[in-house]
């Protein structure tokens, strides 16, 4: 299989999103190659339990490819969420920071297959200082992983009974 690299437009660091397969004429943008959605998990978030689901998209006719590092696909590793108040306060990120060797090995790779999606859950949680309050979660994107920003949304943190 031979591979076309679709540069996204955007700041310098953005690493491209590649396209596999013979999909030359693509004219897609890198926004709308893949993308990201968040969600929420849980009913009742609590300080110790913030469920947020994240979901990678691929809108094209081929299988694409994207570096999961700097993603919750590789948990706990890295701030890759802007987490804030509903005062406009960010919230203290607690989490492990990684540098890398570059370039990426392939197994930092994930394939999403055409039309099709993956998607994994985490606990913000166990990397954010988050108390009882209202607060906006959005992935920052960028970075290695070539992945766009997607949606924000609000989450309700409730007192522990």
């Amino acid at each position: 299989m031979t591979a076309a690299a679709v540069l996204a437009a955007g700041c310098h660091s953005q690493k491209p999103i590649v396209v596999q397969g013979n999909s030359g004429n693509n004219a897609l943008s890198g926004a709308e190659i893949l993308s990201v959605r968040l969600g929420s998990t849980s009913v009742r978030n609590t300080a110790d339990s913030v469920g947020v689901s994240f979901t990678v998209s691929n809108n094209t006719d081929s299988p694409v490819r994207f570096c999961k590092w700097e993603t919750p696909f590789e948990p706990r590793l890295g701030k890759y969420f802007e987490v804030s108040d509903d005062k406009g306060n960010e919230a203290a990120f607690k989490g492990a920071m990684a540098r890398r060797v570059m370039p990426p090995p392939a197994e930092a790779y994930i394939v999403v297959a055409a039309h099709d999606s993956v998607n994994t859950s985490v606990n913000l949680a166990k990397n954010y200082s988050i108390q009882t309050g209202k607060y906006t979660v959005k992935y920052v994107g960028g970075g290695v992983s070539g992945l766009r920003s997607g949606n924000t949304i609000s989450v309700s943190v409730a007192g522990t009974n």
